[in-house]
């Protein structure tokens, strides 16, 4: 009686395992015909099969006996048919890529193969064939390969902003003035540090803004030097009395210009306060922590 009531529930479990197959497979098979793969190889089946008809449909007709439909078109060369076959190349390599351009190519070669060695009464249908075939696989590999080429700079130009918004939020919530100023000499970012001691000037040049020049100072501007690669640090006493600690190095923009990235701390109290720290004898920490001296 023991043994008789175990089997039940095994046959039960059995059952329920079943059905739980049954029901993944049903899961995958309604999640891949949803997909978007499955309705591009759909449509490229659909467009090797037409024009594998289109291609052979005059012996279809003549098969058939449909003579309503014996048209000399059908009957010709084949140099035209053949182009058909180039939507479906361009299709594959502009959906799948390079691999499946050349797999639809193959397959392209092998639906005209049998007309070019059994059935075209023209010279040379091989060697038409084979030209045919080999510039649409040719114009459909270029395909691919500017599509490839094209994903991949819209991906590194997502990676790229992404990183430039990163780096521009570290930089607006820096204390120090930060400011991105091209070869040009204009400004292109300023952070909020920067915006408060010298006013908006993104996009107006750099020696306006920060020293009210008509010009470039040759004296004051390292840009050049900067943008050679140089590193420089200098401290600078603008004429309201501020002095500020200026540390320049050199940065590539997202569009791959070669930037100057400056950092202005402000060491004004610091400055001041020098000679008094001099004469008292006690280095500069104990009283200013390193830092910017911004009230």
């Amino acid at each position: 009686m023991s043994r008789q009531q175990n089997k039940v529930p095994n046959s039960s479990q059995a059952g329920q395992d079943k059905a739980g197959k049954m029901t993944l497979v049903r899961e995958v098979v309604s999640t891949g015909l949803r997909s978007r793969e499955f309705y591009r190889l759909y449509i490229l089946g659909l467009m090797i099969l037409y024009c594998g008809l289109f291609y052979y449909f005059g012996e279809i007709v003549d098969f058939f006996g449909w003579e309503a439909l014996h048209w000399e078109f059908f009957y010709g060369v084949h140099d035209i048919h053949r182009l058909l076959f180039l939507a479906p190349i361009l299709y594959a390599a502009y959906a799948f890529g390079i691999r499946a351009t050349i797999i639809i190519t193959i397959i392209s070669a092998n639906i005209m193969l049998p007309r070019a060695l059994f059935i075209s009464p023209y010279p040379d249908p091989m060697l038409r064939m084979l030209i045919t075939i080999a510039i649409e696989g040719m114009l459909g590999y270029l395909t691919a390969r500017n599509r490839r080429e094209t994903e991949q700079r819209r991906r590194l130009e997502v990676i790229l902003r992404g990183e430039r918004d990163k780096l521009s939020g570290i930089l607006e919530r820096m204390e120090d003035g930060v400011a991105i100023i091209g070869p040009d000499y204009r400004i292109r970012f300023m952070n909020p540090s920067l915006v408060r001691d010298f006013g908006e000037g993104v996009g107006s040049y750099c020696y306006q803004v920060l020293h009210k020049f008509d010009a470039p100072c040759q004296q004051i501007c390292r840009l050049p030097d900067v943008i050679n690669g140089a590193t420089e640090e200098w401290k600078y006493t603008f004429p309201d009395g501020r002095t500020y600690e200026v540390l320049t190095s050199p940065f590539v923009d997202t569009d791959g210009t070669v930037c100057q990235l400056a950092t202005f701390r402000n060491i004004t109290r610091r400055k001041k306060a020098e000679p008094q720290l001099l004469n008292s004898g006690n280095p500069k920490s104990d009283f200013y922590p390193a830092g910017s001296d911004r009230p």
